[in-house]
C-alpha cells in the first residue's frame, strides 16, 4: 500500500511539469515578414490597452495611443503581456496567445513603424 502510494505521489508530481503551451512546443517562430504595427500590434493595443479607464488620455500612465508611445514602452508592453499581468486579470480582458505572440515578435524585432 505504501508502494503504491508513493508511485501515485510521484506520478501527480510529473503530470504538472508542463503548465504552459511553450514548455510543451517551445516558444513559437516568429513569420519571416515580421510583424505589422498597423495591421496587428496597433489594433491590439487600441481594442484592449487604449481604452477608457487604461492606457488613453487622462487614464493610467503610460499611455499608448500613438505608435511613438507604444513604441517608447515596447519592452515594458511585451513582458506585461507575456507574464499576464497586462491587461490586469481584473479588467476582464484577456488576450489571446496570437496576440501575445505577434507583440512579442514585434518587439524582437525592434518595435518597427510597419
Amino acid at each position: 500500500m505504501k508502494r503504491l502510494f508513493v508511485t501515485g505521489l510521484v506520478i501527480i508530481s510529473f503530470a504538472c511539469t508542463y503548465d504552459n503551451e511553450e514548455d510543451l512546443y517551445g516558444i513559437k517562430e516568429c513569420p519571416p515578414e515580421g510583424v505589422s504595427f498597423s495591421d496587428r500590434v496597433e489594433p491590439i493595443v487600441n481594442t484592449n490597452c487604449a481604452i477608457p479607464g487604461c492606457h488613453a488620455s487622462g487614464g493610467q500612465q503610460p499611455t499608448l495611443e500613438t505608435y511613438e508611445q507604444i513604441s517608447s514602452n515596447a519592452d515594458r508592453i511585451r513582458t506585461r503581456t507575456s507574464n499576464g499581468t497586462m491587461p490586469p486579470p481584473t479588467s476582464g480582458i484577456r488576450l489571446s496567445q496570437e496576440d501575445i505572440d505577434d507583440i512579442a515578435c514585434w518587439v524582437d524585432a525592434g518595435a518597427p513603424e510597419n
